[in-house]
């Protein structure tokens, strides 16, 4: 079952979210001010249905009506690496848009695909951050990391899809081949959905994706997670090593957070962060994405932001060896 149907079949209350709310404040929140005043909201993602920052969007769209007076729309814009639904976001509308960023937002620009750049979204908070992890067909041959990157080393022609050119997912699989000498051939898709489909389908040889992602399937037994590229080992396939483990320390994740255009009303601004903050501190955010198999990873506008400032240096050094893998 993909991430999107995983969602709509979690049992969420919406007589209890609206009661908590409007619940007056007390120890551990927030003071109830935060309302979305105005036209109905569209929150952007630059991504088909069924992956990872749909399911976030959706699970935020759910936990954010009671604080707006029309409820927030999910509006997906797939396309060019998520270009496309960055550009829509930014577009004149008389609704308001609110978008879900990652880090294509940083990348895209550097590559000079689209027209969008990152001065032209005012960040507003992180919801989440998961590490990559590689994974094969249950069926594949390779029964470790080890074999994997052994068989990728010695036979040129070893495909791995990815949710798109010059997103994050090409990024780790770039400083994978550099740090490994294996020989893979990058297989873009349009979102990682359909990336996790084609592995599925045995149209490519292995994925990388946000293990979320791939939960399902390897819990179906459909898929086998070789590796994370994490710092540590996942709670969820606590028997799956670390690159790190095996002498790569390599750490790639997929952060999703949200952001709106550059120039928007300051009393906006303030009210989107407000509601940002309350809903991804809330029990019932980390809940529903715990269901998902997602990290809750909550940052501020402030530390949001450095965020992307640090990581956007980051790119510009791989970026010359992304562009000899493309």
């Amino acid at each position: 079952m993909p991430l999107f149907h995983k969602l709509l079949s979690l049992p969420l209350c919406f007589a209890a979210l609206s009661c908590w709310a409007q619940a007056p404040a007390g120890h551990g929140q927030h003071p109830p001010s935060a309302q979305i005043t105005g036209p109905a909201a569209e929150l952007v993602v630059p991504w088909p249905p069924g992956g990872g920052t749909d399911s976030v969007a959706r699970a935020f769209a759910q936990l954010a009506t009671p604080f707006a007076q029309q409820p927030p729309a999910v509006v997906n814009r797939p396309g060019a690496s998520g270009a496309i639904g960055f550009q829509y976001a930014l577009t004149p509308s008389p609704n308001n848009k609110l978008a879900m960023v990652s880090a294509e937002i940083l990348l895209l620009p550097l590559q000079g695909i689209g027209q969008v750049q990152l001065g032209q979204f005012e960040p507003i908070a992180q919801l989440t951050n998961d590490p990559l992890a590689i994974t094969v067909r249950a069926d594949a041959p390779w029964q470790s990391i080890e074999e994997w990157l052994a068989s990728a080393q010695s036979t040129p022609g070893l495909t791995i899809s990815t949710a798109g050119v010059g997103t994050t997912h090409h990024m780790a699989v770039t400083s994978l081949a550099q740090a490994t000498g294996a020989q893979l051939i990058n297989v873009p898709y349009q979102g990682t959905a359909p990336a996790v489909m084609g592995v599925l389908s045995g149209e490519v040889h292995a994925t990388i994706a946000a293990y979320a992602e791939l939960a399902h399937f390897v819990e179906a037994g459909k898929l086998r997670t070789l590796a994370v590229l994490a710092k540590e080992r996942l709670p969820a396939i606590a028997q799956v090593p670390t690159l790190r483990e095996r002498g790569h320390d390599l750490q790639w994740s997929v952060w999703r957070g949200l952001a709106l255009p550059k120039g928007s009303a300051p009393e906006l601004v303030q009210a989107w962060q407000d509601v940002a903050h309350r809903i991804a501190t809330s029990p019932q955010f980390a809940s529903t994405l715990k269901g998902l198999s997602i990290t809750p990873a909550y940052l501020d506008r402030k530390a949001f932001s450095a965020r992307l400032q640090a990581e956007e240096q980051a790119y510009r050094a791989l970026l010359p060896h992304l562009k000899q893998s493309q």
